[in-house]
C-alpha cells in the first residue's frame, strides 16, 4: 500500500534526463525554454481548482499481468490535494494544512514521506517543479504536446525511479500522461481524462 502511494503521488512531479532525444520532439532551449517555462508557470497560477480522473497501469516482473487502477485527483490552491483510488481498493492520499494522511475505510495515518512527494505534486501544479531545483534537472521538449523530462538528483529520488515523463496539453499546460520508470524496471503509466479547472469542489473533499 505505502509503495502504491509514494508511486501515486511522484505522479504529477516528473521525469528523468536521456541522452538520446525523444523521437519526433524537440529539445527547447534558450529563448523557447524561457518561454515555455513561463506560459506553464503563467497557467499554473490562475489555477485555483482542478479536477481529473485517471487511469494507473503498472507493469512488472513479478506481475503475472499489468496492475490497473482507477480514481479521481482534486487539487485547491494551495497546498490541498485529494489523490482518491476507487478500483481496485478504495483509499485516499491526502494533503492538507493538518499534513499528509493515507486515507481507508478503516480511518487515517499520517505519512512523512507522503508528505514530502505530496510536497512534490503541488510543486509541479503551480509550476516551481518543473523548473530547476535541488531535486530534478529539467529539460523541455515540444511536439504536438509538450514532454517535460526531470531528472533525479537528490538521493531520495535517484535511488527509486530512473526517469520519469510528463506530457502536458500545449493549450492548458495541463498534464494528459505520466510515465515512470523504476530502477528496478517496474514502469507506471498514469493518464488524466475529463480535466476541470477552476470548479467548486466540496471542502470536505480535503479531510482526512
Amino acid at each position: 500500500m505505502k509503495k502504491i502511494a509514494l508511486t501515486a503521488l511522484f505522479f504529477l512531479c516528473t521525469f528523468c534526463y536521456v541522452l538520446a532525444q525523444p523521437s519526433g520532439y524537440t529539445l527547447q532551449q534558450g529563448t523557447a525554454q524561457t518561454s515555455l517555462v513561463q506560459s506553464i508557470t503563467s497557467a499554473s497560477s490562475k489555477m485555483q481548482t482542478l479536477k481529473v480522473d485517471f487511469e494507473q497501469t503498472k507493469t512488472s516482473k513479478s506481475f503475472t499481468q499489468p496492475a490497473v487502477s482507477k480514481g479521481t485527483l482534486s487539487y485547491k490552491k494551495s497546498n490541498q490535494l485529494c489523490w482518491a483510488y476507487s478500483t481496485p481498493r478504495a483509499y485516499s492520499i491526502i494533503l492538507n494544512e493538518r499534513g499528509a494522511f493515507i486515507k481507508t475505510a478503516k480511518g487515517s495515518t499520517k505519512n512523512k514521506m507522503v508528505g514530502e512527494m505530496a510536497g512534490l505534486i503541488l510543486r509541479t501544479i503551480n509550476g516551481s517543479g518543473l523548473t530547476d531545483n535541488t531535486d530534478f534537472t529539467v529539460a523541455y521538449y515540444k511536439s504536438s504536446d509538450i514532454l517535460v523530462y526531470l531528472t533525479p538528483k537528490s538521493k531520495q529520488f535517484s535511488e527509486m525511479y530512473k526517469s520519469i515523463e510528463v506530457y502536458l496539453n500545449p493549450q492548458t499546460y495541463v498534464a494528459t500522461r505520466v510515465k515512470m520508470t523504476e530502477k528496478n524496471g517496474d514502469v507506471t503509466v498514469i493518464k488524466f481524462t475529463n480535466p476541470q479547472k477552476n470548479i467548486t469542489l466540496p471542502a470536505g473533499e480535503f479531510q482526512e
